[in-house]
């Protein structure tokens, strides 16, 4: 199961955005950062492929570089990213999917 089933399974309204089709600008991942738990870090999806092509070292890479990158390619960037307005839920854990209302 994935993020957009759990919602809809348990009917809680969302608006699901294709980041490969609509990819974050630059000033909505620094948002997104100001409140993701572990910042901008937090945001990125050190598994993907496209992290390890690219050899980053997330301890040395500028927060300038990371987001530019960012939105050159959206794999960078840890999916799901639920918006709940008070709170982020950022990559897929059932059981914070699960306590949504």
């Amino acid at each position: 199961m994935n993020g957009r089933a759990a919602l809809s399974r348990r009917k809680v309204a969302h608006t699901p955005r294709d980041l490969f089709k609509e990819p974050l600008t630059a000033a909505e991942i620094r948002a997104l950062a100001v409140r993701a738990p572990d910042g901008l870090r937090g945001l990125l999806s050190t598994r993907s492929p496209q992290y390890k092509a690219l050899g980053l070292d997330r301890k040395k890479v500028s927060d300038a570089e990371l987001i530019s990158l960012m939105v050159k390619e959206p794999r960078l960037l840890r999916r799901p990213i639920l918006d709940l307005g008070n709170r982020l839920l950022i990559g897929f854990d059932r059981t914070a999917y699960d306590a949504v209302r």
